[in-house]
């Protein structure tokens, strides 16, 4: 004998999927890589005060995080797929140097230390930053709109200013830009607000 049952497809599915996207951002990991790094520096300078020491572990592991989970927030963005494959190569790259960095500061081994600061410190290092800042250029040119997108102009323009002042001052011999290196954060300031976006509508 056949019986009548409640059907469980349509309006509950409904309910579900938009209560989900009403909480959803654009990228939680490009949101905790923002995080890592913004609160991650100033937390570390922290410890240094409180403890008198510890600074330059914890500094290379907070690198070593935020790195890392920008190379895989980089998928969440809409960019051409090589642009977003370069991305993730140069943050995968820069964060296991500082994680090898922070590892070198804890264990005591000279080959160790010489092989993090002295080979992989030096022009892996210091030029990796600029791919990712170049990744951060094609993220304002190709999917960004509305107000992040005046404050991308803005965060981008002066962090590309200063990396190239910085290259200028290492080809005079120096390299030293003191305070100045916190411009550096702008663009993840930029890339909090880019990441809690709601994401657009397929």
């Amino acid at each position: 004998m056949a019986t009548n049952q409640p059907s469980n497809t349509g309006p509950k599915t409904t309910t579900v999927s938009q209560g989900i996207s009403g909480v959803r951002i654009r990228s939680p990991l490009g949101l905790l890589a923002a995080l890592t790094f913004l609160l991650g520096i100033p937390i570390s300078f922290g410890c240094q005060i409180l403890f008198g020491s510890g600074a330059g572990t914890m500094i290379h592991f907070v690198l070593a995080a935020g790195s890392l989970l920008l190379a895989f927030a980089v998928f969440d963005f809409k960019l051409p797929r090589w642009m977003n494959w370069i991305g993730c190569a140069a943050g995968v790259a820069l964060g296991s140097i500082f994680l090898l960095q922070a590892v070198a500061l804890l264990i005591p081994n000279e080959s160790l230390n010489y092989f993090a600061y002295q080979v992989l410190g030096q022009w892996p290092e210091g030029w990796l930053p600029d791919v990712i800042i170049l990744w951060f250029v094609a993220l304002l040119v190709f999917d960004s709109q509305g107000k992040s997108r005046i404050l991308g102009i803005v965060a981008m323009s002066i962090a590309v200013c200063f990396d190239l002042y910085s290259h200028v001052l290492r080809f005079g011999g120096t390299s030293d830009t003191g305070s100045l290196k916190l411009l550096m954060l702008l663009p993840l300031v930029w890339l909090l607000f880019e990441s809690t976006k709601k994401p657009d509508p397929e």
